[in-house]
């Protein structure tokens, strides 16, 4: 079973340039929405920052994870959009609160799939989890990093540092 250390793995995803810069990724975004008619949630906007696009659902999914937030909810939402033949759909998978020039800002990542162990905390699992497809990596600058993944349709998410 193999476990890798999270600041390693981030460290080397972002290394291999997996990351997409936020211009490509606004203009095909917006590109792919418009050619399939994918609509994010309602009251939320895009924020200047990356998104990543992954096989996240399952490995036929065509998934665009990007930062949004709602102005009136006064919330950052990790919002997905699935790309499907024809159209799509897309959702909101957390929520949370962030103010602008916190010093821990969001960055999203691409995991791949594979062995992790969760950050031990009293009442929960140490247990590595393991995760079939790509996932979503959702870091706070130093602060803590988590991943949100599907395990067959349900999103779970676990915490990997505090």
């Amino acid at each position: 079973m193999r476990h890798f250390h999270l600041p390693c793995l981030f460290t080397r995803i972002a290394a291999a340039g997996l990351f997409i810069t936020l211009a490509a990724t606004t203009a095909t975004t917006a590109n792919a929405q418009a050619q399939v008619g994918v609509q994010t949630p309602a009251g939320w906007r895009m924020m200047p920052l990356l998104s990543i696009r992954g096989h996240i659902q399952n490995a036929d999914s065509d998934d665009n994870v990007q930062l949004m937030y709602n102005d009136e909810q006064q919330l950052v939402g990790v919002v997905m959009v699935t790309f499907t033949p024809g159209g799509g759909y897309s959702g909101l998978l957390k929520s949370f609160k962030y103010n602008e020039g916190d010093a821990n800002p969001p960055v999203l990542s691409m995991i791949a799939p594979g062995d992790y162990r969760p950050a031990c905390h009293p009442g929960s699992s140490c247990e590595a989890v393991h995760i079939a497809n790509q996932a979503i990596g959702l870091c706070f600058g130093e602060a803590s990093c988590r991943i949100l993944y599907y395990d067959g349709k349900e999103l779970r998410d676990i915490v990997m540092t505090d």
